[in-house]
């Protein structure tokens, strides 16, 4: 591109000599001015195109774990939306408060009369007036401003504190998907750099067979080796390409999962800036099996414990319906027609008391029932806490096991190996057939994958024991 430019600003100096030498001088400025229009023209198109390719270059981003972390828990639709249901119990508190606090409205309107009754009349005979008295009593426009204040209500009361504790339900359920997604995260990251370091391996071995292939393909022309031998390792060749295949869709999916936990463009490309062996490097048992776990901190704990709060503050509800409900409020009327009769006083002051007598059982039945649901809840919430605690056991034998799996087929995969490159060069001097070969590589590919198997298993025992421990702020 930028070859073009500078051609096309030569070829731009080169138009200044063109011209015949008898009009010269009159078409002198005029083509110099030209000139200076058609360079800025290609520079701008240049810088533009220039700007163009950079941001190209740009849209892939580079990610280590904990910025791919930060970034999730920034662009994630499940935190989003879990932030969202926080910001609308916020709102559902100022709803509640706002009840007790006074209200006021008014009420505008306009009647007129087709028919006037007597009594209309007599009032117009005892006023003195005629015809015009009766037409000015048809009409009737009215203002009410009515102003009120809650007193007294349980259910206000209670309401309240619901709305507070469902604040604190929000609060746990961004938390808790935070960790979570901290969690989901990790385990696609990993697998986005396992898949691609499978498909590394996968092709440096195909690579190496399908040279050694090419090698065999010659000897068999020069009659030494047979046939079958080169169709056997064809056969050979043939089925690390097919895994070649698969593993490299893999790891399309696999950065597909990660950018969806990440909530970042499919359409974008990501670089990871990790390594297998850092996540590996940056495991320490004795520090994590020496976390403390308390399970009053911990996040699926503290939902069930306001689960729990929550049919507490039922019960009260349902008791408070046995209590009256007091409110006072002022009226104000205003009749735009002064002649027109009205029997409503312009200034009213009251207090009004909602007294519950009988309901023939129907309250205490729902006191009852929610009384059973509390019982229930208290007993969710027991059970949770030991589910919790013998969770946490299994986790960590689990991930004793899985260190333990780790080393093992960390050495496997390394003898595997081994045996492996011994084999090719005894394959290459003849020590062995192509089938003995095949046999090799097979225990050379499942060792691979167990090794990865087991770098999973590791990390995910890891993050079910962080998450387990982690502390609700």
């Amino acid at each position: 591109m930028k070859r073009a430019c500078l051609d096309a600003i030569k070829n731009s100096n080169e138009s200044r000599l063109v011209g015949t030498s008898s009009i010269r001088h009159l078409k002198n400025k005029l083509v110099r001015i030209k000139e200076k229009k058609l360079l800025l023209s290609v520079l701008f198109i240049c810088l533009t195109l220039q700007t163009f390719a950079s941001g190209g270059a740009d849209s892939s981003m580079q990610f280590s774990l904990e910025q791919a972390k930060q970034y999730a828990l920034e662009n994630s639709p499940l935190v989003k939306s879990a932030a969202l249901d926080l910001e609308a119990a916020k709102k559902k508190i100022w709803e509640t408060t706002a009840i007790g606090l006074p209200q006021a409205s008014a009420k505008y309107s306009y009647s007129y009369i087709l028919t006037l009754p007597e009594i209309y009349k007599q009032f117009a005979q005892m006023g003195g007036g005629g015809e015009a008295n009766l037409d000015d009593m048809k009409s009737s426009s009215t203002l009410d401003i009515t102003v009120s204040q809650l007193l007294f209500s349980g259910a206000y009361l209670v309401g309240l504190q619901t709305s507070r504790v469902y604040k604190g339900l929000s609060e746990l359920s961004l938390t808790k998907s935070k960790n979570d997604l901290n969690e989901s995260v990790t385990n696609a990251y990993l697998l986005v750099l396992i898949a691609k370091e499978n498909k590394k391996i996968l092709d440096t071995m195909y690579n190496n067979m399908n040279a050694l292939l090419e090698t065999i393909k010659a000897m068999n022309s020069k009659g030494f080796v047979e046939e079958t031998d080169v169709d056997q390792f064809q056969i050979t060749v043939n089925t690390v390409k097919n895994n070649l295949e698969l593993v490299t869709n893999q790891v399309l999916i696999a950065e597909r999962m990660l950018k969806y936990q990440l909530g970042y463009p499919f359409e974008s490309a990501i670089t990871l800036t990790d390594s297998i062996n850092g996540f590996v490097n940056n495991i320490n048992i004795n520090t994590i099996l020496a976390e403390p776990f308390q399970v009053e901190n911990n996040v699926d704990y503290k939902l069930v414990e306001t689960q729990t709060k929550l049919m507490k503050l039922n019960l009260k509800l349902n008791k408070s319906e046995f209590l009256p409900d007091i409110a006072a409020f002022y009226q104000h009327d205003k009749n735009f027609n002064d002649k027109a009769v009205s029997f409503t006083p312009p200034d009213l002051v009251g207090l009004t008391i909602n007294i519950p007598i009988f309901s023939s059982g129907q309250r205490l039945a729902k006191v009852s029932q929610a009384r059973i649901s509390y019982e229930k809840a208290k007993i969710s919430q027991d059970q949770t806490a030991k589910g919790l605690k013998i969770q946490f056991e299994d986790n960590k034998a689990k991930y004793i096991n899985a260190l333990g799996n780790y080393e093992s087929s960390k050495s496997n995969y390394a003898l595997a190996e081994k045996i492996y490159n011994r084999s090719i060069t005894k394959y290459k001097a003849g020590m062995i057939s192509s089938s003995d070969l095949t046999q090799v590589q097979n225990q050379y590919l499942q060792a691979q994958t167990n090794y990865f198997s087991a770098i999973l298993d590791l990390t995910s025992a890891k993050s079910k024991i962080e998450n387990l421990i982690s502390t609700v702020k």
